[in-house]
């Protein structure tokens, strides 16, 4: 009978031991979720480490002028009144190049240098012609001593003055035959080198020539042009129901895709007279400044072209937006995670972007990319 107790006891810390080593049940991880209920409707509000918060980024809405209408399709060109074309005026061959594409240059600055005889020829008849006159006025100073002395009769004074004055003459016209040859005025080494120079400054933007190349002046391509890079033209493909609103003064609004989060001003500076019967089109040509070297030519661009008044209003991605029937709705974030659902009115729509009336102001961090993923988190959490 003693021995109950004993395997009492036994039984009773084979059971503690048991209970003591059993396995325990795994912790669940805490697991990122929505803070439910919100306070405020229309709200949403998410923990520091939420998942959801690595698929939604966001965009600023800054102020920017309202454009009339769709942006027009362009391209980025020379302004023509900042570019040159040269070519040779006279025949001749490359003997030196001292400009590359991309150089600066001034005005004035030797470009290349070519052999032209011709020019030697047009330098030689300037001073034949020269010499000559200088003679022909030597014998008019004799024949008029002779004349005063009565040696000679007048008839002889008078032929001596028609032949200076003819002499003279022949020297103003190789002389501004040279002139025109040779605008500069100056010429290399040997007599007929002639300098091609850049009548203005800016950059070298196109070279058509090699050394040792014969050149002509009825050339089809000019060998060099140098344009001011700093003021460039957008050519606008202008449709017929838009030729309305882009008038000549009009400020325009420049866009291309190697800068998309900035905008160039321009403003309209020609418009056109006739269409193009191919394309159906008005060709309009704004100015832009390009200073700071962003733009270059060919590129294609969009131009929007804005009111007259200069309101601005806060910009916002196209891609913000939520359509539910006839209204529009953005998610602005508010603070970190927490995002709220907002009711906005357009002033204007383009394909890239809104012009907001009201619900955003400018600054206001609006939800540019999950804004679908915002939405649907904010369905479920109000059921």
């Amino acid at each position: 009978m003693k021995r109950t107790p004993i395997i009492v006891a036994l039984v009773a810390a084979v059971a503690a031991g048991a209970w003591y080593l059993r396995p325990s049940a795994p912790a669940k991880p805490d697991e990122p979720a929505i803070q439910r209920p919100s306070a405020e409707p229309g709200v949403l509000r998410f923990p520091t480490a939420a998942p959801q918060l690595a698929q939604i980024k966001t965009e600023r809405a800054a102020l920017a002028p309202v454009p009339m209408d769709e942006p027009l399709a362009a391209r980025i060109s020379y302004d023509e009144n900042a570019t040159a074309r040269l070519v040779a005026p006279i025949a001749g061959r490359v003997v030196e190049i001292h400009a590359n594409i991309g150089d600066t240059v001034k005005a004035g600055t030797v470009l290349a240098v070519l052999d032209a005889p011709e020019l030697g020829t047009a330098a030689a008849d300037l001073a034949k012609a020269q010499a000559d006159a200088q003679q022909k006025k030597s014998a008019l100073e004799r024949a008029r001593s002779l004349f005063q002395a009565e040696v000679i009769p007048r008839r002889d004074l008078e032929a001596a003055q028609a032949e200076a004055q003819q002499s003279q003459a022949e020297v103003e016209r190789a002389r501004l035959r040279l002139a025109n040859l040779n605008p500069g005025g100056t010429t290399a080494s040997g007599g007929q080198r002639y300098q091609l120079r850049a009548p203005i400054s800016g950059v070298v933007a196109t070279r058509k020539i090699n050394p040792a190349m014969e050149v002509r002046p009825d050339t089809p391509e000019p060998l060099f042009v140098v344009t001011d890079m700093s003021r460039l033209s957008v050519l606008v493909d202008v449709p017929e129901r838009d030729l309305p609103i882009v008038t000549v003064g009009k400020s325009a609004q420049v866009e291309v895709s190697a800068y998309p989060q900035r905008s160039f001003t321009g403003k309209v500076v020609h418009v056109a007279p006739t269409l193009d019967p191919q394309t159906r089109r008005i060709q309009a040509r704004v100015a832009v400044d390009n200073r700071e070297g962003l733009l270059k030519p060919e590129m294609y661009a969009k131009v929007g072209i804005l009111a007259d008044a200069k309101e601005e209003l806060p910009k916002i991605p196209t891609g913000a937006l939520l359509v539910e029937g006839v209204k529009n709705y953005v998610f602005v974030e508010r603070e970190a995670g927490v995002f709220e659902k907002r009711e906005v009115t357009l002033a204007v729509q383009t394909r890239s972007y809104a012009y907001v009336w009201s619900g955003v102001k400018g600054g206001d961090k609006v939800v540019s990319v999950g804004a679908l993923l915002l939405n649907a988190e904010l369905a479920s959490s109000s059921r």
